[in-house]
């Protein structure tokens, strides 16, 4: 469900269920984190995160049930947190469209080569779910504050065009330049580039929850509303939220 390619001091990470939108469960968080642990043992500099198909990823699997399961949602968290603290330096080459846990891959790499077709969306709150801190500012801080309230609280989504001038984007272009782009960064100093992602990954997005927040959070993870959703979605109609 993950592919692994060496390429020199490049290594390309490939989600691999094209079938599934290359959405993620529990075979494809442990295939990245295998992933990522061969990255580490090459000695690799820099890391491509990319999708198979058409689409990057369509978030966490819905079907499976994994969004209800705990264990797996704080898992996902600890490999953002494990990519934004790595040496190596990460590219999201999103071949396509991202959603939810889709966009967080993206947004834990420290640079994104968007396709044409790429867009993002988190539509969590028509999925009855929520994000955490993390996400929210690390969203805030790539398009600014009322993209992020469009995104998040109106479930807007937003095409690659319009991420590159906010600056979500660092280039659009497809694999062949998502590639030329990651390479292109294996011939730079490694020290710098180094300080640069940790200066840039210490900030604001990484302050703990207060007992409010995790509360909050719980809230949206344990209500009637998110298991609506999720027998809404498998029998193909709307959901009916009643707020708890």
């Amino acid at each position: 469900m993950v592919g692994y390619t060496l390429q020199g001091r490049l290594a390309i990470i490939e989600f691999q269920r094209p079938e599934a939108r290359n959405a993620i469960n529990q075979e494809v968080l442990a295939g990245l984190n295998e992933a990522f642990d061969r990255a580490i043992a090459d000695d690799v500099f820099v890391i491509v995160l990319t999708g198979q198909g058409t689409v990057f990823s369509a978030g966490a699997d819905l079907r499976s049930g994994a969004v209800l399961d705990k264990d797996f949602m704080a898992g996902l968290m600890r490999f953002y947190e494990r990519a934004e603290s790595l040496k190596q330096i990460v590219v999201a080459a999103l071949n396509g469209p991202a959603v939810g846990a889709g966009v967080q891959m993206a947004m834990m790499a420290d640079l994104r080569v968007l396709d044409p077709s790429a867009t993002v969306a988190i539509p969590a709150a028509r999925l009855g779910v929520t994000i955490d801190k993390w996400t929210l500012r690390r969203l805030e801080n790539l398009v600014g504050g009322g993209h992020a309230r469009s995104i998040l609280m109106a479930g807007r989504r937003y095409d690659a065009q319009t991420l590159e001038r906010l600056g979500f984007a660092n280039l659009i272009g497809d694999r062949a330049a998502a590639l030329e782009f990651a390479r292109d960064l294996t011939s730079m100093a490694p020290l710098s580039l180094q300080n640069y992602k940790a200066l840039f990954k210490n900030d604001y997005a990484r302050e703990p929850l207060s007992a409010e927040d995790c509360d909050r959070l719980h809230a949206v993870w344990d209500s009637e509303d998110l298991k609506e959703a999720i027998v809404a979605r498998i029998e193909k109609r709307d959901p009916v939220f009643k707020g708890r």
